[in-house]
């Protein structure tokens, strides 16, 4: 940990709605001195890697190192190539594939479904991509240094609190404003309003220009929403952000709230309501999820 950095006083949308997704799960990652401590530990379990995780990563990587590429190289059979440099185990760096369980998948059958589920994905970015954007923000390439894209985006929401997060991708506009864009390989075209809120600060407070505009990419079903963020000024979302901070600040006692995310969380065996959690979780299926689960 970079001893400069305060973690503690660092928020980010998938902190904040793993507070009002479950709060004892919230301890367990970022409170309690034994179990915050074995986070990294239990990542690298193979009950704890999931296959939609890996796809997920994989895409996103993918369109990264793709939009990296000079606008000339940027084409359909680039992200093919670029799928096959990202198909990567998060937890074991120099395993090639097929990954197995170190990429979540139970058989070799399975991971070749996946794979051709992220080709058509990309495929479907390809037919909705932007090819001649201006980049004001994309993340490193180098994706096993991905924290550092985290670093350089922490900026002050008060003097108390900081706020950073992940952007996929950042368009500076012609007029000088700048447009959120964020790939969704899930199978639930879910509109997280907060995340967009959120997303506009840090990038308003970060690079000191007008987000006006976000657009969510869902890759499965190849659809593309636009959302108008003119109407949201900086300081009525500082005061939600606020609002939710302080109520973690505030709580005292962090309850379990079982539910059927409860089958992706690394902390469920120690959790106090772990038979309930075991019958709720029973069938659940990891595809039913989307890739950016609050933890």
């Amino acid at each position: 940990m970079d001893a400069k950095i305060d973690y503690a006083k660092i928020y980010s949308p998938s902190k904040l709605n793993m507070f009002l997704e479950c709060p004892k799960c919230y301890h367990f990652y970022y409170l309690d001195p034994i179990y915050s401590k074995m986070k990294s530990d239990l990542k690298k379990l193979p009950d704890n890697i999931w296959s939609f995780h890996t796809l997920g990563k994989a895409v996103h990587n993918a369109i990264t190192l793709f939009y990296h590429s000079p606008i000339e190289e940027r084409t359909k059979d680039s992200l093919k190539e670029f799928l096959k440099e990202t198909w990567q185990s998060e937890v074991m760096p120099n395993k090639k594939p097929p990954l197995g369980k170190w990429g979540g998948f139970e058989s070799i059958e399975r991971e070749r479904e996946a794979y051709h589920q992220a080709l058509q994905m990309l495929a479907n970015f390809w037919e909705m991509a932007e090819l001649e954007i201006k980049p004001a923000y994309l993340p490193t390439r180098d994706f096993w240094r991905s924290i550092e894209d985290y670093k350089k985006l922490i900026v002050p929401l008060t003097s108390e609190f900081d706020i950073s997060g992940k952007f996929d991708l950042v368009i500076a506009e012609d007029d000088d404003s700048l447009r959120i864009v964020d790939f969704k390989t899930g199978k639930r075209e879910k509109d997280d309003y907060f995340q967009l809120r959120f997303y506009k600060i840090l990038a308003e407070l970060r690079f000191k220009k007008p987000v006006e505009k976000a657009s969510f990419y869902f890759l499965r079903a190849g659809n593309k929403k636009e959302f108008d963020l003119t109407g949201e000024t900086i300081e009525e979302i500082r005061k939600e952000m606020l609002a939710r901070i302080r109520e973690i600040k505030a709580k005292r006692i962090f309850e379990p709230r079982p539910s059927k995310l409860c089958k992706f969380c690394l902390f469920k065996s120690f959790c106090p309501e772990k038979e309930k959690v075991s019958e709720i979780v029973e069938g659940v299926k990891e595809g039913d999820y989307p890739d950016d689960l609050p933890f």
